[in-house]
């Protein structure tokens, strides 16, 4: 797995790419950070410059952040919208409901299938139009009172 970062180096990595701060006034831990992902390296005059990886780096950072926020507001309004049993929804309620402003209609599809693969959420379709995938707990069938071998 490549070398991530994390919310306290993305903010310096933000302010080094806007040139609020010179690579020289950060931190020693920050600029090894920083090298080990390739987003600084030392010129020849051994200056340290930020390299133009840094830009996708932060801007993957941004993305994965975004998604976790999204991913989290849609798991909420689920809550209140799956309430009763055998309940279904739409993306688009979802996406209503987590706000159209705040969220990208791909974050919450993102999302719900986030919830897909976890298994909390199934996915179905009633027609052969994709535009009417339903989605709904992945709850289990209430278990029986089995007998085992005639017992």
């Amino acid at each position: 797995m490549a070398l991530q970062i994390n919310s306290s180096t993305a903010k310096v990595l933000g302010l080094l790419i806007s040139e609020e701060i010179s690579p020289a006034k950060i931190s020693a831990l920050n600029a090894v950070r920083l090298a080990k992902l390739g987003c600084l390296e030392a010129d020849d005059k051994s200056r340290l410059v930020v390299t133009p990886k840094a830009t996708r780096v932060l801007a993957r950072f941004n993305k994965r952040t975004a998604q976790a926020r999204c991913d989290s507001a849609v798991e909420k309004s689920l809550d209140s919208i799956l309430q009763e049993d055998g309940s279904t929804t739409q993306h688009r309620q979802v996406w209503n409901s987590v706000g159209r402003d705040t969220f990208t209609r791909d974050e919450v599809l993102t999302s719900l299938r986030n919830l897909r693969t976890e298994g909390l959420l199934r996915s179905f379709k009633s027609s052969v139009n994709n535009f009417q995938v339903f989605w709904a707990r992945n709850e289990e069938a209430p278990a029986g009172d089995f007998e085992v071998n005639g017992e």
